[in-house]
């Protein structure tokens, strides 16, 4: 959940003041938590002093840092500020672009400021890649948009690939309080290296869905298997609705059958979706599409559901992985976050 802090607070426009108009994408490259905290504290005082909503998501205990950082500033916290735990609303790096998307159309009238920390130290390979796609993707899907972005990577603990990744999706880069060109801006390139292919796990479950009437038989089947391996209550409802979006989703933009494979991976359990179909727009499934756009609109509620997403798509077929964590119930409503 995005929450919203209100009090008085005023700032001083400086260093991070960019004076340009549309979407302006930047990263910050962090050495020590007080670079970190000095930096951050400035873009959100120079944002609200510029009268623009800010919205700040970093991992939980980075919150509690900020705020005392501007508490102890004397800055205390405006109506125009915004905080969210990154690990509740960004668990899934897929759907927080919906987030971010959301938070610009909330203020039309207004200029904007995302804080972000998408890509925290101790995430898992194949979140990194989601959280690469992101960043690249995100260039495109706010384009032209009044929002100043600052992405959040903590140098001393991120691997070089990593940081190299993100040179590679932000146009522009912080140095010294400076920002300057990336040379390595290359967000297409960065794009490609995430499209791997995903290889067929053996042992899987598997359920081909050839036509509508397979859809009702597939959900039994998924429920039988999430049941028997010990998904929870929760987890297996949403279960029924990844599975039933991703093969209609194949039925009804393909002419093959949609072939679902079902396992238990560490701590998550897995529904995959392969087809023939090639999906041609990245950023189907990321935004909410509103009322139109079938397609859209089931890819945007898997996104929304899982706690994370990988996709692959050639000109011979798609592969589509939903990734449900194991644990107590804890309600779907609270799980899905923002």
């Amino acid at each position: 959940m995005i929450e919203s802090e209100s009090a008085g607070m005023t700032g001083r426009v400086g260093d991070t003041k960019t004076d340009r108009s549309g979407f302006v994408h930047s990263a910050l490259f962090y050495r020590s938590q007080r670079e970190y905290l000095d930096h951050v504290v400035r873009f959100v005082v120079d944002g609200l002093a510029g009268d623009e909503a800010v919205l700040v998501a970093v991992p939980g205990h980075e919150l509690a840092l900020l705020r005392d950082a501007l508490h102890g500033a004397g800055r205390g916290f405006p109506a125009g500020l915004h905080m969210a735990d990154i690990a509740e609303v960004g668990r899934n790096p897929t759907r927080f672009m919906a987030a971010e998307g959301s938070f610009v159309d909330e203020h039309p009238d207004r200029r904007v400021r995302i804080v972000s920390q998408l890509a925290w130290p101790g995430r898992t390979e194949d979140e990194f890649v989601a959280c690469i796609e992101h960043e690249a993707l995100i260039n495109e899907a706010l384009d032209g948009c009044p929002a100043t972005g600052l992405c959040l990577f903590d140098a001393s603990r991120l691997d070089d690939d990593v940081l190299a990744e993100a040179r590679a999706t932000h146009p522009l880069l912080w140095d010294c309080g400076a920002l300057h060109r990336s040379a390595e801006y290359a967000p297409g390139d960065a794009l490609g290296r995430c499209n791997q292919p995903l290889a067929v796990k053996p042992g899987a479950v598997t359920y081909l869905v050839r036509k509508s009437a397979d859809l009702r038989p597939a959900r039994s089947f998924a429920v039988d298997y999430a049941g028997w391996v010990g998904l929870s209550q929760d987890g297996i409802e949403d279960l029924q609705l990844i599975a039933t979006e991703l093969a209609t989703n194949s039925l009804m933009y393909t002419d093959g059958a949609c072939r679902l494979a079902f396992w238990r991976d560490d701590q998550h359990l897995i529904c995959e979706a392969r087809d023939t179909g090639r999906l041609d727009d990245p950023l189907v499934g990321r935004l909410d599409p509103g009322p139109s756009g079938p397609a859209s609109r089931g890819l945007f509620l898997v996104n929304a559901i899982s706690d994370l997403v990988r996709t692959h798509t050639a000109s011979t077929g798609t592969t589509i992985r939903a990734y449900l964590r194991f644990g107590p119930s804890r309600g779907s409503r609270s799980r899905r976050g923002g």
